[in-house]
């Protein structure tokens, strides 16, 4: 995952952080300038007492966004020929030029299918908080007649809270509003 920190964090990061260490890092997503990729903007860290081989992979790179839908929901099979739901997640930060998100959710035979709860409760304009983790793979795209390797971000849901109009002027208490979330199980790429 690509963090970015600046000022008084980043001299914190430099003092205090060496490499090989674990650290958990809260912040906000940003796009690239170029391509595809996500980076996470670090506003605080903390150093955890963990070997990198010990980190429980189903609660790391844990992401929770606000935002609109804002095209219609798109279903296509992956390469195990399972469902994929698509969509993008505009969520706006004042300064920033390019506030879209892909999204997707990939039921991969889960006991709780998520996706049949999505198209049912969700579509293009709503205003949805996202929970999920943020993935970042290697793909092959085509430019002027050359291939090249880029990467590609999308967050992964598995959970989500629809926000009606009257909770988004609110936005609080967000524990009081009804969630779907549904099981994660691991994967092996």
């Amino acid at each position: 995952m690509k963090c970015i920190a600046k000022g008084e964090v980043a001299e914190r990061i430099k003092n205090e952080i060496s490499q090989h260490e674990v650290i958990e890092v809260q912040g906000y997503l940003r796009n690239e300038n170029i391509g595809l990729q996500i980076k996470v903007k670090v506003v605080e860290f903390k150093k955890l007492n963990l070997d990198f081989e010990k980190i429980v992979k189903s609660s790391s790179n844990q992401v929770r966004l606000l935002g609109k839908i804002i095209n219609d929901l798109r279903s296509s099979p992956n390469k195990w020929n399972e469902e994929v739901l698509s969509f993008k997640l505009a969520v706006p930060r004042e300064g920033v030029r390019l506030p879209l998100f892909f999204c997707r959710i990939n039921d991969q035979n889960d006991e709780e299918p998520l996706i049949p709860k999505f198209k049912e409760k969700l579509k293009k304009g709503d205003v949805v908080l996202l929970k999920g983790f943020l993935q970042t793979k290697n793909e092959e795209a085509e430019k002027d007649g050359e291939t090249k390797n880029v990467k590609v971000s999308s967050v992964n849901c598995y959970g989500f809270v629809f926000l009606d109009s009257d909770s988004v002027n609110v936005f609080s208490p967000l524990y009081n509003l009804t969630q779907t979330v549904k099981k994660v199980k691991e994967r092996k790429w």
